[in-house]
């Protein structure tokens, strides 16, 4: 087996969970491993061997093994590991690749051109077979692993249906795996679409008369649109004069052609009560949405995802509880093996000191926010040659702290939704102690060794009540809420102890952890508590 390991040498940890990945997919026949793997016990590697393993298993699926990330940032670090040793090769949507005869154009814009143009033209000699996308693509296709992102995945295999099913497939990140289903599954039908598809979006209906609208006019009227857009990109066919306007219709085709496509998966499948309606109101530019989001993806899975391969590897390090991880993804018992580790730092190195200095629900914020604006200088100052993060939970509390933290204000470094990367490019390069003020980076981010000695919970980042999907799911299952909570705040403090020999100190702020945890302790793996016990 340890020739089928990507490295030299597997830790002891790395070496269980291959005896496991073997027993459960070769010795048991099982369908689904899942692995939950602390950080720092390689789960990456381990995808790696599992495809190594099944190589030469035959099956009626295609060999190969497909690894799915939930971020580009993810995907990249898979070929930094991987892409010369294990012939790793990755794959995103064709706007990620630049078109080599229209310079500052993606493939995406230029492959849609090629629908209308001449096939003796120098544009079709170039690029209806040389595209640079298409040659990643065909690359991906036969090659023997590839990685490639949940939203690409999920869309080329439903719209082109040109990656065909595997052997295996490694799902990283794997608790983001229901949400990734959700996202896309859910239909969102905007105004200012509708507008452009001379359409009227209807005022103030509920969700059975809205559900009507869009299966009696709204899909029929879309369908027709689609027809005629597709006589009207025939009649460009060859016009070299016209790119721009032929550019233009094309991408509009293409949006309108999944979007038809997504609206008649959405009414061949819809159950009431397995589905939230929303309309929102326009706010600013931002005109009025109709929304439909699936509380339960469970009976989706199958056919979106899994079915996509023969034997599938979950891999995560934060299940946390496998009969609910199970069920939201329709996962049966009888056909699942599943292995829990513990990360092999030392607990001594990550220390979680609790200190509330007020809650911070909804009803008490407003009297604790001057409160932790002083707990959060004081830290810093102790820290103040240190970097860190502060991890806000809403730009409610981090806009606050930007305006309010006076002492070491120079140090924050604070992004709005747009951009989050740059802010990060920005800590990492820095020189100075400074330190990330952000509500959305308890995931993806890598804050290993100098990059982050100290960092900060402001607030139990329990998932927001005033969504409605939040209240079904949590009526539907009373487990949800008190889950979800964990995994960020377990997500959330992994970001800043990244190796054996790394270390950081983490304080939780918020008076109500006390409750929250005392409530939720199993919830949490022993390592963990074993970090809370040690101060």
């Amino acid at each position: 087996m340890l020739q089928l390991f990507p490295y030299d040498e597997p830790r002891e940890q790395q070496k269980i969970a291959m005896d496991f990945i073997h027993d459960s997919f070769i010795s048991n026949n099982k369908k689904f491993c899942v692995i939950e793997a602390g950080t720092g016990v390689g789960k990456s590697a381990l995808g790696v061997y599992a495809a190594n393993l099944l190589a030469p298993v035959q099956t009626e699926k295609e060999k190969g093994a497909y690894f799915l990330t939930t971020q580009k940032i993810l995907q990249a670090q898979y070929m930094d590991d991987f892409a010369a040793g294990q012939s790793m090769l990755s794959l995103k949507s064709s706007s990620n690749y630049s078109c080599k005869y229209y310079k500052g154009s993606t493939c995406g814009e230029s492959l849609r051109l090629l629908r209308s143009t001449p096939k003796d033209s120098p544009f079709w000699r170039c690029c209806a077979i040389g595209c640079n996308y298409k040659k990643e693509k065909d690359r991906f296709i036969n090659g023997k692993k590839g990685v490639t992102n949940f939203s690409y995945f999920l869309a080329e295999t439903v719209y082109a249906g040109k990656l065909k099913p595997r052997n295996l497939m490694v799902i990283d990140e794997a608790h983001n795996a229901s949400n990734e289903l959700s996202k896309f599954i859910e239909v969102t039908i905007s105004e200012r679409f509708c507008k452009s598809q001379n359409i009227q979006l209807p005022k103030d209906v509920t969700q059975g008369k809205a559900y009507q609208w869009i299966e009696d006019t709204y899909y029929p009227h879309i369908k027709s649109r689609l027809k005629h857009m597709e006589s009207v990109m025939e009649k460009y066919s060859g016009l070299k004069d016209k790119i721009k306007e032929i550019q233009k219709v094309s991408t509009n085709f293409d949006l309108l052609d999944k979007h038809v496509c997504k609206v008649k998966r959405f009414i061949d499948r819809y159950e009431r009560d397995n589905w939230v309606f929303n309309l929102i109101p326009a706010e600013g530019r931002s005109m009025r949405k109709m929304e439909f989001k699936p509380i339960d993806v469970s009976k989706y899975a199958h056919e979106h995802l899994f079915d996509r391969a023969d034997k599938v590897l979950l891999m995560s390090a934060t299940i946390l509880d496998k009969n609910a991880f199970c069920e939201l993804l329709g996962v049966k018992e009888s056909e699942c093996a599943f292995l829990s580790l513990p990360s092999p730092f030392p607990v001594e190195n990550r220390p979680v000191i609790t200190a509330g200095i007020g809650k911070m629900s909804s009803q008490h914020i407003e009297q604790t926010l001057p409160r932790l604006a002083k707990a959060v200088e004081s830290i810093i100052m102790e820290h103040n040659e240190e970097k860190g993060i502060i991890h806000c939970h809403s730009y409610k509390i981090a806009n606050y702290l930007k305006r309010n933290v006076r002492k070491g204000k120079y140090r924050l470094i604070y992004h709005s939704s747009e951009d989050r990367d740059e802010a990060l490019e920005r800590h990492r390069k820095s020189d100075k102690p400074t330190i990330l003020l952000s509500p959305s980076m308890t995931e993806g981010v890598d804050l290993r060794d100098d990059l982050s000695r100290f960092q900060i919970i402001c607030k139990i980042p329990y998932p927001y009540l005033g969504d409605k999907l939040i209240r079904k799911k949590m009526n539907k299952w009373k487990w949800w809420y008190p889950l979800q909570t964990a995994k960020t705040i377990i997500q959330a403090i992994g970001r800043s102890v990244r190796s054996k020999d790394d270390y950081a100190t983490t304080y939780i702020l918020d008076e109500d952890w006390n409750r929250f945890y005392s409530m939720n302790r199993r919830l949490f793996p022993e390592e963990f508590n074993e970090t809370i016990n040690s101060n």
